[in-house]
């Protein structure tokens, strides 16, 4: 997390898009798949995010592209509350279709290199 990002109460919503390097609608897409992304409300309908909810934010990026989790991996692997769930038989599940699908692409590209030999 940038060190320009002092311990506040609250984030906006364009602070935590920084800090994460989402765009701000990847943010509100979040919000509608997760139940425990629910940042509150300003009066005028800014959404303010704590300290907690940007935590959750870097985890749920980090799931999705670095460990390469669907939607629904992220789903099972996060509980509501937010709290990761360490199940063997989630994890297996969740990986494996994505596993199946780089296995595809490298295949295609395995191919592609015989055929520049």
């Amino acid at each position: 997390m940038p060190s320009s990002l002092t311990d506040k109460l609250f984030y906006k919503i364009g602070e935590v898009a920084e800090t994460a390097e989402v765009r701000t609608s990847v943010l509100r897409f979040w919000e509608s798949e997760f139940p425990f992304l629910k940042p509150q409300k300003s009066n005028s309908g800014q959404r303010l995010y704590t300290k907690h909810e940007l935590d959750l934010v870097m985890q749920v990026k980090h799931l999705l592209y670095d460990e390469k989790f669907t939607i629904e991996g992220v789903k099972q692997r996060l509980n509501t509350r937010g709290k990761l769930v360490d199940s063997p038989e989630i994890l297996s599940n969740c990986h494996a279709d994505t596993s199946a699908k780089l296995l595809k692409i490298v295949r295609e590209e395995l191919k592609v290199l015989r055929n520049l030999l």
